[in-house]
């Protein structure tokens, strides 16, 4: 009796064994594989299905048609939230897609996508385009989940993303960059947008963040980062290198989107606002602290005009400087002369050696004759009217339109002596039916030794 009792549990005891070894073969086979085989659906381009949207409110797609791209951006960190970013070597599109977190499980960089797209829909917010699962009012509104799979398609992934990746400057930035994963070299944030968090994330209510970067010929584009990412407590750094990110804009503003602090190398030195060690400097002046209202006032500086009305005025944002121009499109307030003076405080060139002086400068809108002249004086009274002083030529600095700021040749001050030497920088301009002329930006003004 007891030997048939061992038997039946030695029985049910293999069954189990059985049972479980299935079992643990069955889970191993139905685990998905590390990488699909890509369908290799018919496609159309990305730039073809943007075609579809001509304006206005978002459309939806009616024709059977897929578009396929590598994914360049997901939601692993945060910073791309209910959405991803697809591209196909030409062109770019985010996918908007309503699942909050986890996406980059399915949908990770470097997978290859496709998407059926027939009743979609297509549109912008904010100007960069978007395709989302269907029209809502004036916007696009995102994929369903449930419809993921029968939406998207799953193809390979660990494709290399690099030969994606456009390396331009911040002043080639236009729409056919839209949602393309974009590297910029020589840049550095700026101003107030250095050593601070990516986002704000210290607020009552958390906010995107607006830094701003730049780059050594003026350009500048806004970075802009959610505070509910990952790394929105990481702080900006201070330095100059490459950066990279993914393209949008939102109306007229230009920004660009990191996907992680990876995508951020500035640990070179710095070109923006940065003088020179001050043993060596003489003079400096970067225009940071002038006001933006009414004309330019600096201490011990003089702004003085002995034509015309015009004078210098301070333009831009953290990255300020001094603009002129005799432009105006009220008819009543043209004038065909304009001579506009900026004159430095005086400059002690006794006491040095080997002195010059250079500065950045950005021309634009030439529109007919501009002379910007660079001037010096050693009897000017140091304030008011320079016209009763005498002022020698150093350079009429003159040159053809420019897309970006960029510095002007240094000028060797040896030749000139005296405990107060001016400086000027002299516009001389105007605008009217019979004169046109153009604007002239000063910036960085700097006499070293």
């Amino acid at each position: 009796m007891t030997t048939s009792i061992q038997k039946l549990f030695i029985a049910i005891a293999l069954l189990v064994a059985i049972s479980s070894a299935t079992s643990c073969k069955k889970d191993t086979f139905d685990e998905p594989p590390g990488n699909t085989a890509d369908p290799n659906l018919d496609t159309i381009s990305i730039s073809r299905l943007k075609a579809y949207y001509t304006g206005g409110s978002p459309v939806s797609i009616p024709d059977d048609v897929n578009i396929a791209g590598i994914v360049i951006a997901d939601d692993r960190t945060g910073s791309f939230y209910k959405s991803i970013v697809i591209d196909d070597g030409n062109a770019a599109i985010a996918v908007s897609i309503d699942v909050s977190s986890g996406l980059y499980t399915d949908y990770p960089i470097g997978r290859k996508i496709y998407v059926k797209c027939q009743g979609l829909a297509l549109g912008t917010y904010g100007g960069t385009p978007q395709l989302g699962g269907y029209v809502d009012g004036t916007s696009v509104g995102r994929i369903a989940q449930a419809l993921l799979p029968k939406v998207i398609v799953k193809g390979p992934t660990g494709n290399d993303i690099a030969p994606l990746v456009q390396h331009i400057t911040i002043g080639q930035l236009n729409d056919s960059y839209l949602s393309r994963l974009v590297q910029f070299e020589n840049v550095e944030f700026k101003g107030t947008s250095i050593d601070t968090p990516y986002a704000e994330v210290n607020k009552a209510v958390p906010d995107d963040g607006d830094r701003i970067l730049g780059d050594c010929d003026g350009g500048t584009v806004t970075v802009r980062t959610s505070p509910f990412c990952t790394f929105a407590f990481a702080r900006t750094p201070e330095g100059n290198g490459s950066i990279l990110g993914v393209y949008t804009k939102y109306n007229s503003t230009k920004q660009l989107s990191i996907r992680d602090t990876s995508d951020v190398n500035l640990r070179g030195t710095n070109c923006i606002d940065i003088p020179p060690p001050v043993v060596d400097t003489i003079l400096y002046e970067n225009f940071n602290g002038v006001s933006t209202s009414g004309n330019l006032s600096i201490p011990s500086w003089t702004n003085f005009s002995t034509a015309g009305t015009k004078y210098w005025y301070g333009y831009g944002s953290s990255d300020k400087n001094a603009r002129v121009s005799a432009y105006t499109s009220t008819v009543s307030q043209q004038q065909p002369s304009n001579i506009c003076w900026l004159i430095t405080p005086p400059v002690n060139l006794d006491a040095t050696t080997d002195e010059k002086i250079v500065w950045r400068r950005y021309v634009g809108f030439v529109t007919g004759t501009i002379k910007m002249e660079v001037l010096y004086s050693t009897n000017y009274s140091g304030s008011g009217d320079p016209s009763s002083s005498t002022w020698n030529l150093l350079v009429d600095d003159a040159p053809a339109a420019t897309t970006s700021f960029s510095n002007a040749t240094p000028v060797s001050l040896n030749a000139i002596t005296g405990t107060a030497v001016y400086f000027a920088f002299r516009y001389t301009g105007g605008y009217s039916p019979a004169t046109n002329t153009t604007q002239y930006n000063l910036d960085n003004v700097l006499i070293s030794h």
